[in-house]
């Protein structure tokens, strides 16, 4: 039985408990389709199936949906410790979310605090991320820890003429200030990194990321679709308050712990790099837009959620951590500059 829940999330529920395998027979059976749906609406979610671990997990979104594993954070496929260990080395370095890798293609997401996460697609930071994402539920939080999730070509709609014109070539400009003083080993490893370093006189150093669309255009549907990647120090004041008073039944929320450790400064540039206005009455705006037409996705143990890394967004909402476990496959690669409007 297949529902829509909105205008861009679609439940798919055997409307009793069936095993995983009659699962990965939909998905093999109708992968076209699937792909199709997840591309046209922005969100398919499988839910009612049971046996779902982290394994199978991982076999029916890389062997039966045949996508490729194409984690931003583990570009050169490397072993799950392998990428556990990078990821703990760049908190290390610039702060950050730490996650544990089950394998080279899946990783376990953070847990749920008392704040909400900035809006993102995942890997949008840079140009090169992934098409797909994938996330199942092994465990739901104890108390609320939804998944915020908005389709990124409405809030384009959504945007004043003005707005739109300013945005449509826009360019996103991340740069991080480091936590600590950077050492031999830190150039090391940055060198096979895509930052461009440039030391303080503290002796820390700014780490600059090349520019990325602020604006693409969706490769199957030509929607334009914003790609913020809101885990920016200057942008997370904007994203407390909106979300608090946005989302006002759900308790006080505090700032985001990763974007006020990351250190990182958002910025938008024009097509020749001259900086843009992008200023705090604009954040408030613009995150305000994003949560008052956003689903919240009630996690159900088992559920897959397969997503459109372009079209929709999505961010980590507040709630009590308890046993949750939501684990996440990035798939397929896609390079947003190769889809500038």
């Amino acid at each position: 039985m297949s529902e829509d829940i909105n205008e861009f999330v679609t439940i798919l529920s055997p409307g009793l408990d069936v095993s995983v395998d009659r699962l990965r027979e939909i998905i093999r059976a109708n992968r076209d389709t699937i792909i199709r749906t997840v591309t046209q609406r922005g969100v398919l979610v499988f839910r009612g199936f049971t046996g779902i671990d982290s394994k199978t997990f991982n076999r029916l979104i890389l062997d039966d949906l045949a996508f490729i594993s194409n984690n931003a954070f583990n570009l050169k496929n490397v072993p799950g410790f392998m990428a556990s260990w990078l990821r703990k080395y760049s908190e290390s370095l610039v702060g950050g979310d730490y996650r544990r890798y089950l394998d080279r293609n899946t990783v376990r997401l953070g847990p749920a605090a008392d704040s909400v996460q900035g809006p993102h697609t995942e890997g949008g930071v840079c140009s090169e991320k992934s098409r797909f994402i994938a996330l199942c539920c092994l465990e739901p939080a104890e108390h609320l820890g939804e998944t915020g999730i908005c389709d990124f070509s409405d809030i384009w709609n959504k945007l004043p003429p003005a707005q739109k014109e300013r945005y449509q070539t826009a360019s996103n400009l991340y740069a991080y200030t480091t936590r600590r003083r950077i050492h031999w080993f830190d150039r090391l490893m940055l060198r096979y990194s895509p930052y461009t370093v440039s030391t303080l006189l503290s002796g820390k150093a700014e780490l600059a990321l090349p520019p990325c669309p602020f604006v693409v255009k969706h490769p199957e549907t030509n929607q334009l679709c914003i790609q913020p990647w809101a885990f920016a120090k200057n942008t997370n004041g904007s994203v407390q308050r909106m979300a608090q008073a946005t989302f006002q039944k759900r308790g006080p929320l505090t700032k985001d712990c990763t974007a006020e450790e990351l250190n990182m400064n958002w910025r938008l540039c024009d097509s020749n790099g001259e900086i843009i206005k992008w200023d705090e009455k604009d954040h408030d705006e613009f995150f305000q837009l994003i949560f008052e037409n956003a689903y919240l996705m009630q996690w159900e143990k088992g559920d897959v959620a397969i997503v459109d890394n372009v079209k929709c967004g999505h961010w980590r909402m507040n709630g009590k951590q308890g046993d949750r476990k939501i684990i996440q496959i990035q798939a397929n690669h896609f390079n947003a500059d190769d889809h500038r409007p």
